[in-house]
This record gives C-alpha cells, structure tokens and sequence, in this order.
C-alpha cells in the first residue's frame, strides 16, 4: 500500500499482484484469442441489447394501437 498525501492507494501493478514476469508475457496468439473473445462477447451483447430494443418498439407501438383504437371506439359511441 502507498500512502500519498495522507491518502491511502493500493498498488495495483501486476508485479503486487503477486505476478512474475513469466506470466506477465501474452504472446501474439494468447493476444489475439482474447481480442477474439471479447469481440465475440461484444458481438453477442449488442445483438441482445438490439433484440431488446425493437421488443420494447414493437410494444410500444402495440399500446399506442390500442389506445387509438379505444379512443376511436369512444369517439364513434358518442357520435351514434
């Protein structure tokens, strides 16, 4: 822990971590499988957040339906 201006820090460098240096080394494929793996998981968040987004749409259209056709219904009860 350091302590600067009388605040308190972790050191949160990997070497505190308890890491050596062997393991602090990623070579060009570890790299690119993780870079591939969170593009995956990239990917599959923002088709989840899109498919969300257009069933929130689509219900909201179906509720503004409804209520338009309510009010037309009540309009047409009070003209006859």
């Amino acid at each position: 822990m350091l302590v600067l201006d009388g605040k308190s820090t972790h050191d949160h460098s990997p070497i505190a971590q308890g890491k050596t240096m062997a393991e602090l080394q990623e070579t060009q494929q570890e790299k690119e499988a993780r870079w591939a793996t969170q593009r995956a998981a990239r990917e599959t968040q923002q088709r989840d957040y899109r498919t969300a987004q257009a069933r929130t749409r689509r219900r909201n259209w179906l509720v503004v339906g409804a209520i338009v056709i309510i009010v037309a219904v009540i309009a047409a009860a009070m003209l006859l």
